[in-house]
C-alpha cells in the first residue's frame, strides 16, 4: 500500500534535493571551463654599482609585473647584522614604466656600508602601494651581500 507524499515528507526531501543539485553543479564547474591563470608575481631588479656604497645615492630599481592599482612604490633598505638597522628609503610614484631612478630614495637614505674588510647582508624591501589602502598590493624582498 502506498502512502501519499505529504507536506512533512516535502520538508525532508527539499534539503536533500538541493544538496544533490549543488554538488552536481560544482562538479560541472570544476570539469567545465578552465580557471584563469594566476597573475604573475611582481619582480624587482636592483642595479647596484660601486658608487652606491656608503653614499646617499640610491641605485636604479626596475619593477616588473606591477599589480593593477599601484599608485606608488615604498622602498626600504635594511642592514641584517647582529641588530637589524634601517638604512633609509623612500617612495616613488608609479608612472607605469616600473623604473625607480637612481637617486630617487631621499628619506634619510644611506647606501650599504659595511665596516672595512667585512661583508654584511642587506635587504631592499619594495612594496607596491595604493592610496586607497595602507595594505601593500605586493611586496618583494631583494637580499644581497655587500663586501
Amino acid at each position: 500500500m502506498r502512502k501519499p507524499f505529504s507536506g512533512k515528507n516535502w520538508t525532508r526531501a527539499l534539503p536533500l534535493l538541493g544538496a544533490t543539485l549543488m554538488l552536481s553543479a560544482c562538479g560541472l564547474w570544476q570539469d567545465g571551463e578552465p580557471q584563469p591563470p594566476a597573475p604573475a608575481d611582481m619582480q624587482v631588479e636592483v642595479n647596484l654599482r660601486a658608487v652606491h656604497r656608503c653614499s646617499r645615492i640610491s641605485p636604479e630599481m626596475v619593477v616588473s609585473n606591477i599589480p593593477a592599482g599601484t599608485d606608488y612604490f615604498d622602498v626600504r633598505l635594511l642592514e641584517n647584522g647582529p641588530q637589524e638597522r634601517l638604512q633609509g628609503g623612500g617612495s616613488w610614484d608609479n608612472d607605469g614604466t616600473g623604473i625607480i631612478p637612481e637617486g630617487a630614495l631621499t628619506q634619510v637614505y644611506t647606501g650599504p656600508c659595511p665596516p672595512a674588510g667585512q661583508s654584511r647582508q642587506y635587504t631592499y624591501i619594495i612594496s607596491a602601494m595604493s592610496h586607497k589602502s595602507k595594505q601593500p598590493l605586493s611586496v618583494r624582498v631583494y637580499p644581497f651581500v655587500q663586501d
